[in-house]
């Protein structure tokens, strides 16, 4: 009975031992990273279901509470915002962490705040797991140390896969039968007519179906014949990329092409809206592009400033969805204010239309349009401002 007591006590004694013993390991080893917000420039590595991708920033912070062993990880978009909503507001952003500045790392979700349990070995920390957010299910692996970050999202699928794995193909263009064969989906109604008696939604199908870009030696088609010939088809992927098949008509380009992933991203909202999200290079190209005669940086700046809250939480956009037939289009709700921003004060600028119309004349392909466009864009302001709907998009076919 005293030899069962004596190795009993023995026993205790051991595994008190132990566990101090364990106790102090875990009281030696540090979180080798601090706080740390990784970007392409200063280390981050990320992948997007194998693909890189860029323009996006990762927080990477330890928890407070028990720093050995988790961390959060803050996922979001980073673009700098200098010279379009100007340096003053740009710094503002900067300084409030909770701004995000661009559309998010996974779709639909600008900020995603995931929770990670760290694997601790020398001066890095690992980790693994799956998550979700409202729009999409994921699974993540990454590595960490105090200069870098590997991230890695995996199995990234949308919850709501309506329009997933679709290929629509642009709607070819039949000059026998244009009404029902068109690419582009346009409805347009206002008050206000062209000369007082033409509705401005037949105007502009017209102009769209006159044939007069030089697409050869003696060979002319139209805007909505050219269409086709640069846009073959748009791909919604299940991960929430959005990839087209496209011509590089404008760079001498003759072969089709896929888009890269990760360029343009969406979610459906419900059953007749999703919302896009447009990597923000495209509105850099758009502003520098934007140089002419006339001052606008006003103009410009309003606008983007308009645009500014869709760049990060997306653009909304309308579709209609049968069988065999889609059409993508941005409604009233979007473009009229766009329109009464960035058009009327422009095309109520005397000088702006003369422009426009000069312009027009010494371009070969344009100059036959431009007697009809000049009473056109001095119309337009009247035409905006008494609008009651306007819907531009386009039209495919599975």
């Amino acid at each position: 009975m005293k030899k069962n007591l004596f190795y009993y006590l023995f026993t205790v004694i051991c595994s008190v031992t132990l566990f101090a013993s364990c106790s102090d390991d875990d009281e030696k080893v540090v979180n080798p990273v601090p706080q740390t917000t990784f970007t392409g420039e200063n280390g981050l590595q990320l992948t997007y279901n194998g693909a890189p991708m860029l323009g996006k920033k990762v927080t990477f912070t330890p928890d407070a509470t028990n720093a050995l062993r988790r961390a959060t990880l803050r996922l979001e978009g980073e673009f700098d915002l200098n010279g379009i909503l100007g340096k003053a507001k740009s710094a503002a952003a900067r300084e409030d962490v909770s701004m995000p500045t661009a559309p998010g790392v996974l779709p639909g979700s600008p900020v995603v705040t995931l929770p990670v349990d760290l694997t601790i070995n020398g001066d890095k920390c690992s980790f693994a797991g799956t998550s979700e957010t409202d729009y999409c299910t994921f699974s993540y692996k990454g590595e960490v140390s105090a200069g870098a970050m590997e991230l890695a999202l995996s199995e990234v699928k949308l919850k709501n896969a309506k329009l997933a794995g679709m290929t629509w193909k642009l709607k070819p263009h039949d000059k026998e039968d244009p009404n029902e064969t068109d690419p582009i989906y346009l409805v347009w109604e206002a008050e206000k007519k062209v000369f007082d008696f033409l509705p401005i939604e037949s105007v502009l199908k017209l102009a769209l179906r006159m044939e007069f870009i030089v697409a050869g030696a003696d060979h002319k088609v139209s805007a909505t014949e050219m269409l086709g010939t640069v846009l073959q088809d748009v791909t919604f992927m299940e991960d929430g990329n959005i990839v087209a098949t496209y011509k590089d008509a404008a760079n001498g380009g003759t072969e089709w092409t896929k888009s890269p992933v990760n360029l343009a991203q969406y979610v459906v909202e419900n059953d007749n809206q999703i919302k896009v999200f447009l990597n923000p290079a495209a509105i850099i190209a758009a502003v520098n592009n934007a140089g002419r005669a006339v001052d606008v940086q006003t103009v410009i700046q309003q606008t983007i400033q308009m645009l500014y809250p869709m760049l990060v939480n997306g653009v909304p956009v309308a579709f209609e969805q049968t069988e065999d037939a889609l059409s993508v289009y941005l409604n009233t709700e979007l473009l009229l204010p766009l329109l009464k921003t960035l058009v009327v004060p422009l095309l109520s600028d005397e000088e702006v239309v003369a422009m426009l119309v000069e312009l027009m004349k010494k371009d070969p392909d344009f100059s036959e349009m431009a007697d009809l466009a000049e009473p056109m864009l001095k119309a337009f302001p009247e035409i905006i401002e008494s609008t009651t709907k306007v819907e531009i998009g386009l039209n495919f076919v599975k």
